[in-house]
């Protein structure tokens, strides 16, 4: 069965179709052709490199663990439970949820940035197993990844190496503001400039 192309034509019957393939239940299908669910969303062991349909709003958790996704394009915006998406190729958060209402967990992953990170995350943040995690474990609050952010320490690979950059003046100069020790330097899995 053809998936949507990327959400923009869709017809009821061919979402309807994917929803019953997944097992996906309680779902109400929107103008735009995204749905929301008022379950829960289990589409892990899937092998699946992309989300095939696109979701709003999920009540329950959602879970696409153990894949072979690259993208979170098509997740909901909106997670009242917890959202899974550990054990894939992710390189970025980007197309993730905004908010999630339990944990997040993205672990082993390739994912280098903490860009596109949910505004609001209710419980925890789970990294592990990706590149950033060894800049997570230097402070982890979740609530000083925008201040992060804003700092621009941490760039995507710029040369032939493949490795993420980090500017440690810049992570230095975080850490000294949130109260750690800013003495870094070297961070596993990235180009130190």
């Amino acid at each position: 069965m053809k998936h949507l192309k990327l959400f923009e034509a869709f017809r009821e019957e061919d979402i309807q179709a994917i929803c019953k393939r997944y097992g996906i239940e309680n779902y109400t299908i929107n103008e735009d052709g995204s749905i929301d669910v008022d379950d829960n969303v289990y589409m892990m062991h899937r092998q699946i490199d992309k989300l095939p349909l696109k979701f709003r709003n999920v009540t329950g958790s959602f879970n696409c663990a153990r894949n072979k996704l690259t993208t979170l394009k098509g997740c909901p915006i909106s997670v009242d439970d917890s959202f899974y998406c550990y054990n894939n190729e992710l390189t970025s958060l980007e197309g993730g949820p905004e908010s999630i209402g339990g944990d997040f967990d993205c672990c082993h992953n390739k994912i280098v940035t903490f860009e596109h990170l949910p505004y609001s995350i209710g419980g925890d943040f789970l990294c592990f197993g990706n590149p950033i995690y060894h800049i997570w474990k230097l402070f982890k609050d979740y609530y000083k990844i925008e201040f992060l952010n804003d700092c621009d320490a941490i760039r995507e690979p710029d040369d032939d190496s493949g490795y993420p950059i980090i500017i440690l003046d810049r992570l230095n100069f975080f850490l000294e503001e949130i109260g750690k020790k800013p003495n870094v330097t070297k961070v596993k899995g990235y180009k130190c400039i």
